[in-house]
């Protein structure tokens, strides 16, 4: 079976990082495995969105998703995220 992956918009990566700061156990799989965490949920992310995920884990998560959220209201993601 293919599974068919779907580029991420910004709005996916909202909805990642929201699942995220809820769920304790989803935080820890997606810190420890970017990719394979997005490819199980159907996402196909660009190599910068992958680093992004990544780098969650060397600070506080929430410090980390307040700071994409400031970045998003000012600067919309780059068309390589999706």
């Amino acid at each position: 079976m293919t599974q068919f992956l779907t580029e991420m918009t910004p709005e996916d990566v909202q909805k990642v990082l929201g699942r995220a700061l809820l769920e304790p156990a989803f935080r820890k799989q997606l810190l420890a495995d970017p990719q394979g965490t997005l490819t199980i949920l159907g996402f196909k992310a660009s190599p910068e969105a992958l680093a992004f995920f990544a780098k969650l884990g060397d600070q506080p998560f929430g410090d980390a998703a307040d700071d994409l959220a400031a970045h998003i209201a000012a600067n919309p993601l780059p068309d390589v995220w999706y």
